[in-house]
C-alpha cells in the first residue's frame, strides 16, 4: 500500500499487453467498408472488482461490488454477426461515521475504489421482427483497479490489480424507432488477477457476473 499518489509502477510486459489490448479495441472502432450498420450503446453497469492488500509480508485478495458507466460498440459485419468493443468505468465509495462505541477521537473513515476495463469480442445477432434483436457471444476483457482508504489526514492507496478474463454475455435491444432503443445484457467471466506490493505477490482466478442497462443508437444502413 502506498501513501499519497499512486506509484504507477508496471512491468514492461504489463505495459505491452495493455497497449496491445487497447490497440485491438481501437481497431474495432474503425468501421469496415462492407459493414451493414453500426450500433452504439451507453448506460449503467454493475460488476465485481478484485483487489488485494499487503499485510505482514503477504498480499491477500478480496473482491467488492462496483457500479459503472459503460460504452458498447457493435460493428455489423453481416446481418447476423458483429465485431464488438466495450469500455467501462467502475466506481464504489463508502463513508463510515463513528458511533458512541467508537474510540475517543475517532474520525470518519472513507473507502473508495475505481477501475476501468476494455472488452473485445464477437456477437451473434438474431433479429426479432423489425424492432428488437438478441445478441450473444464471447469476448476477452482487460480490467485494472485500485482501492483507497482515508481517515482524517491519513490517506492510503493500494497498488493496481490487473485482471484478464474470458467473458461471455447475452443481451437484447428493444428499438423505440429505427435509430434508438433500450438495451440490457448479463454476462459471466472467469479470469486471472495479479497484484504486487512491497515484494509480496499474489495471483488468483476470480469469477463473477455482470450486467448493464442503457440506450442504444443505430448509425448507417437503410
Amino acid at each position: 500500500m502506498v501513501v499519497g499518489p499512486e506509484s504507477g509502477s508496471k512491468t514492461p510486459m504489463k505495459k505491452m499487453l495493455t497497449t496491445l489490448f487497447l490497440a485491438a479495441a481501437a481497431a474495432l472502432i474503425v468501421p469496415a467498408a462492407h459493414a451493414e450498420n453500426l450500433y452504439l450503446g451507453v448506460g449503467l453497469s454493475h460488476g465485481t472488482a478484485d483487489f488485494a492488500l499487503e499485510d505482514n509480508g503477504f498480499a491477500s485478495a478480496y473482491d467488492h461490488s462496483e457500479y459503472g458507466f459503460k460504452l458498447d460498440y457493435w460493428n455489423m459485419m453481416a446481418q447476423d454477426y458483429a465485431l464488438t468493443a466495450s469500455f467501462n468505468l467502475g466506481l464504489f465509495s463508502e463513508l463510515q461515521k463513528p458511533g458512541v462505541n467508537a474510540a475517543p477521537g475517532a474520525q470518519d473513515f472513507k473507502y473508495s475504489q475505481s477501475s476501468w476495463s476494455v472488452r473485445i469480442g464477437g456477437d451473434r445477432v438474431e433479429r426479432i421482427g423489425k424492432r428488437a434483436f438478441l445478441f450473444f457471444g464471447p469476448g476477452l476483457e482487460y480490467w485494472n483497479g485500485v482501492a483507497k482508504f482515508k481517515s482524517g489526514n491519513t490517506a492510503l492507496e493500494s497498488e493496481h490489480v490487473t485482471r484478464f478474463s474470458l467473458d461471455g454475455r447475452i443481451g437484447a435491444a428493444m428499438m423505440l424507432n429505427a435509430n434508438a432503443g433500450i438495451q440490457t445484457s448479463i454476462g459471466t467471466k472467469i479470469g486471472r488477477a495479479s497484484y504486487t506490493e512491497l515484494g509480496a505477490e499474489t495471483t488468483w482466478f476470480p469469477s463473477s457476473t455482470d450486467g448493464s442497462l442503457g440506450l442504444v443508437f443505430r448509425f448507417g444502413g437503410k
